[in-house]
């Protein structure tokens, strides 16, 4: 683990009562001391709150210190702070060196807090007890922190939590600029909600005079029929739309896109599934994907969700299409294209999460997900046909190559109007990022973590839903814990391990999260 530049600030307060600092202060010093030589072995920078000052007071005791100390490590800008509790100190001198701290920092980390409570072990004197009485008095006005407790210089593992926790915070402190101007961005957001409420699912609407009192996101309410409307004029049919013999394509753009797939062989079709008998309803999903885009383009629409269920999925055929590949980096043409992060069943929340992952993750495509399979540690994310085509090859590989291996064929038995699932299987051995913003009692909050793909061979379709694209992945928590921690079924993902910028990005905005990351530690911030 590459440490050295981690650079962490010490505070370690004191009792305020003059005898108990006269019998203690030699200990504290030395605990003090433990901590921050182990750290600076372990290649750490480390800002010492008390340098400078008398003996005695090298330690706060009183508010004066306090500040005193919370200020010049502020002025360093340390990645994180340090909480030192070597024996029994008063909590809300702790409480305000945070925000001292806060309020001190300058820069981008103005107001953030990365805060670790550290307890030496020491049967002997409450130190503990102080970290958790400090942990309570930080958690009473909402300030998330993590606590590590032992012997740091002779117990490997403690050495090891805590060097785990401040790798995190140093990662988080990278992410920073990133999530500012993720931040910046959202104001410029407008999402175009295609339809209402699917399958009367209650976790997929979402308040938006909150997203725009909060956040800034403007919002667009359009029937579905509106995507049919312009669809219809790009095709000629012989009798009903979607239904009868096609005759013509009067849309360019669509004969581009079979040129590309079909002629030049970028697709795989097929055709013995009885949801999808013949290029016609395929052309169909094209039509009703370049609607999409002229209507987000007309509306300024950057991220959006398609209800589906049951108008169209039932009456003209699937918008497998439309949602893979809006939310995709490459069009069905094959030509590189802005990605616009596109939620099944007007998923709105998954919408504004997939938004966030897209944000933190330089434009990249995230993709919705449903939460189908749990089995001990590994998670099986199997949903009705619109992976977008990006995830089914690695993130390094040309968007062209993953269109090539994408499988084209006939839907499953819950959309009467059939059309085309857009399948493929991700790879293993990459890190996919996945996540839920959600609300409780009707407050945001953020869950998250990761997993590590595993293989998934073509025979797997038959254990899902055959038509459907899977992804599969181990997890560093359990199977049961995932199920605990997630709010409903669906959830976002992305490449790569973001939870670090997206524990700093819910930080920032308020936002509650319960985060755990590669190794299976959890974050918190209560909503």
């Amino acid at each position: 683990m590459a440490t050295h530049k981690i650079k962490v600030g010490v505070f370690s307060p004191n009792d305020f009562r003059s005898w108990v600092r006269k019998d203690n202060l030699k200990m504290v010093l030395k605990h003090e001391q433990i901590l921050i030589s182990t750290l600076r072995a372990q290649g750490v920078e480390v800002i010492r709150g008390g340098d400078g000052f008398p003996l005695e007071d090298q330690i706060a005791w009183n508010t004066d210190l306090v500040r005193k100390q919370a200020k010049r490590i502020a002025q360093a800008q340390p990645h994180a702070l340090i909480l030192n509790q070597g024996t029994w100190t008063f909590p809300y001198d702790s409480r305000d060196a945070v925000i001292t701290f806060m309020k001190t920092v300058k820069g981008i980390d103005n107001g953030v807090p990365r805060i670790l409570i550290f307890c030496y072990k020491h049967t002997q004197v409450p130190g503990l007890v102080a970290g958790m009485a400090v942990g309570g008095a930080l958690q009473r006005i909402g300030l998330p922190y993590q606590l590590a407790y032992g012997l740091i210089d002779k117990d490997k593992t403690c050495l090891k939590e805590v060097m785990s926790i401040l790798a995190f915070y140093k990662q988080r402190a990278d992410a920073a600029p990133t999530v500012v101007k993720a931040i910046d961005a959202l104001p410029q957001q407008k999402y175009v909600a295609f339809g209402g409420m699917s399958l009367k699912m209650a976790t997929t609407t979402a308040d938006v005079d909150q997203w725009a009192k909060y956040w800034g996101i403007s919002y667009e309410a359009l029937d579905q029929s509106e995507l049919k409307r312009r669809a219809l004029p790009m095709l000629t049919w012989n009798a009903i739309p979607g239904q009868s013999k096609l005759l013509g394509i009067n849309d360019t753009r669509i004969k581009k896109s079979l040129d590309f797939l079909v002629k030049k062989g970028y697709g795989k079709f097929d055709f013995t599934r009885d949801k999808l008998k013949s290029m016609d309803k395929f052309i169909y999903q094209l039509a009703f994907y370049y609607a999409a885009v002229d209507i987000l383009k007309e509306y300024n629409g950057t991220f959006c969700g398609i209800k589906c269920q049951d108008e169209l999925s039932a009456c003209e055929c699937t918008m497998c299409l439309a949602t893979a590949f809006l939310s995709n980096n490459t069009g069905p043409d094959g030509q590189p294209k802005s990605v616009i992060p596109t939620a099944c069943e007007n998923d709105m929340d998954s919408a504004l999460t997939q938004l966030w992952l897209s944000l933190l993750n330089g434009g990249q495509p995230a993709g919705f997900g449903d939460f189908r399979d749990v089995d001990k540690n590994v998670l099986a994310i199997v949903n009705c046909g619109q992976h977008p085509p990006y995830f089914f090859g690695t993130p390094q590989e040309s968007g062209i190559a993953k269109l090539k291996r994408t499988e084209y064929m006939g839907q499953e038995i819950f959309y009467d109007a059939g059309g085309s699932s857009v399948r493929g299987r991700t790879p293993a051995g990459e890190t996919i990022t996945v996540a839920r913003l959600a609300r409780e009692n009707l407050r945001y909050k953020l869950v998250a973590t990761v997993m590590e793909t595993i293989p998934v061979s073509r025979a797997e379709h038959n254990k899902y839903n055959y038509s459907w694209p899977i992804i599969k992945g181990r997890l560093p928590i359990s199977g049961k814990q995932l199920i605990d921690l997630w709010p409903c079924n669906h959830l976002g993902f992305s490449f790569g391990d973001l939870t670090p910028a997206l524990a700093e990005m819910a930080q920032r905005l308020d936002i509650g999260y319960k985060i755990y990351d590669a190794k299976g530690r959890a974050y918190y911030k209560l909503s």
